[in-house]
């Protein structure tokens, strides 16, 4: 019964599954990875084993699910189970076997001929005295599922069986193989998450980018590009080893060097490397021992290189770049006739010559396919600390009086600058002053010129009547008695009443008279 349902639900999935019509989703995705491509290429992946669905797995022999609880009842009542309970039940049980295999499941029989079959899921209700159950298997908890010469056996995807048949390897790709065989036997299972999978006598090697795989096939050697899945198609191609391409930096150990100037120095170190040919690297180079013979021939470049090194110029050097550093930017000598400060004049930071030291390494490392791009040098110590003091001590005082002379020579150029502006200052006030008088000198003249306009603007009015001209000469004649003066007059008091004014008019002929007589 459910088996039917079954076939009834199934056309309703594939019309909804967008997949091709007569095949599954799963079976579209089953070899389309990189590693299982390869191995198809090369033929190695044994599909004829391989079912689609669980009931394909049940051959035309095998026991198909033909009964139910109705069904058996019946039976047993044809055989009297519960009318005779003494014979009935025991001709019945000694006739008939019922079983039921759960989901999933697959009941394990032997026949009257012993042969090996199996029985689906389902009520089996079997009439045969020699039928024998053996056991039920779950698929889900067992991956392989045995039984006399028949294997069912479950591949996960991302996995490859291996399995031999007469002492040949039979990889199996992901899903439900069935077999009956009398040789074919399963082994193991192999993920193929690993970068070295053994096949049995076949070896997959994946090679992630920036790393090639180092293999020898028959005695000769091959190296296997980054990027891909490589198949090594017999037993005498071994893999051997990764090598990277990649740009590395190690730490050389602190070693101890003689300068040219007889200074024992202790250094500590940097070296960056890459393989720039892998082929002559694994070829001409021991393996375990490549990154040793690298660190070791920049240690030996690296104490060429300081024994060309005056270390007691560098303090003076240094010396030059305090007292730079302290009063503003400076340029030594030699900087002044090369164009660089007098930091990159340190001889044990050239920048060229420490390139000349990364060529000397480059001729001998060049020779088993590995470039040094770079020995970087982070600290060199003096063994000897009194010469180190000592040294200290010489460039502490040149710096010193650096600065005194660089101080000398601020002061006399503050001096200059502010004799300048003073200088500047009394120019720009007398000019001040100067214009002050042009500016005062020319508002006076503008106010006279202005007073005599208007004066002469008054008489030309004064003139134009003649009672303001009289008016004007008694103002000018009155102003012209001062407090003390005194006059006599011949005439009675009364006779000053009408000194001034006649008939309302001003009389001057009598104002003469009165006044001079």
């Amino acid at each position: 019964m459910a088996r039917h349902r079954q076939s009834e639900v199934a056309p309703m999935l594939q019309s909804m599954d967008p997949v091709p019509v007569g095949k599954r989703a799963s079976e579209t995705h089953m070899e389309d990875t990189p590693a299982y491509a390869i191995l198809s290429r090369a033929n190695m992946l044994e599909s004829k084993y391989r079912k689609k669905t669980f009931d394909d797995i049940f051959e035309k022999d095998d026991l198909r699910a033909n009964s139910s609880n109705d069904n058996n009842m019946k039976q047993r009542c044809l055989y009297g189970y519960y009318c005779l309970p003494g014979i009935g039940c025991c001709l019945y049980k000694a006739t008939h076997m019922e079983l039921f295999v759960p989901a999933g499941h697959v009941g394990l029989l032997l026949d009257e001929q012993n042969n090996y079959i199996l029985a689906e899921p389902g009520m089996h209700n079997i009439n045969s005295i020699f039928t024998k159950h053996v056991g039920t298997q779950s698929l889900h908890s067992n991956k392989q599922v045995m039984h006399g010469n028949r294997t069912i056996l479950v591949v996960e995807q991302g996995y490859v069986g291996l399995a031999n048949d007469n002492g040949q390897p039979v990889l199996l790709p992901p899903g439900i193989h069935v077999w009956t065989s009398d040789t074919l036997r399963y082994d193991s299972q192999a993920s193929l998450d690993q970068h070295n999978v053994k096949l049995g006598p076949y070896t997959l090697v994946t090679v992630d980018e920036g790393y090639v795989a180092v293999t020898q096939n028959n005695g000769k050697q091959h190296i296997l590009e980054g990027g891909k899945s490589h198949l090594l198609d017999h037993k005498n191609w071994c893999f051997q080893k990764m090598m990277s391409l990649k740009i590395q930096t190690d730490d050389l150990e602190q070693i101890i060097a003689t300068t040219a100037d007889n200074i024992t120095m202790q250094l500590t170190s940097t070296v960056t490397w890459r393989v720039v040919d892998a082929k002559l690297a694994a070829t001409m180079a021991e393996s375990s021992k490549l990154r040793t013979d690298v660190l070791k021939q920049a240690i030996a470049s690296l104490a060429s290189f300081i024994g060309g090194v005056n270390y007691s110029d560098s303090f003076h050097v240094a010396s030059e770049a305090q007292a730079s550093q302290s009063s503003g930017p400076r340029r030594s000598k030699s900087a002044q006739t090369h164009g660089k400060n007098t930091s990159e004049d340190n001889p044990m930071y050239d920048e060229a010559r420490m390139s000349s030291s990364v060529d000397h390494a480059n001729l001998t490392t060049k020779t088993y396919g590995v470039e040094i791009t770079s020995i970087n040098i982070l600290s060199a110590i003096p063994n000897d600390r009194v010469l180190t003091r000592a040294l200290a001590s010489g460039a502490v005082a040149s710096a010193e009086a650096l600065q005194a002379e660089t101080a000398a020579r601020g002061n006399a150029k503050a001096t200059r600058i502010a004799a300048e502006a003073a200088a500047q200052k009394s120019q720009i006030d007398a000019e001040g002053e100067c214009r002050a008088e042009i500016i005062r000198a020319k508002a006076q003249g503008d106010a006279v010129r202005f007073v005599a306009e208007g004066n002469l603007k008054a008489a030309n009015l004064l003139a134009t009547s003649r009672v303001a001209v009289d008016l004007a000469k008694i103002d000018k004649s009155a102003s012209l008695i001062g407090p003390n003066d005194k006059f006599f007059f011949g005439q009675e008091p009364a006779y000053l009443g009408g000194l001034l004014m006649k008939d309302g008019i001003p009389c001057q002929k009598d104002a003469k008279r009165a006044m001079f007589g």
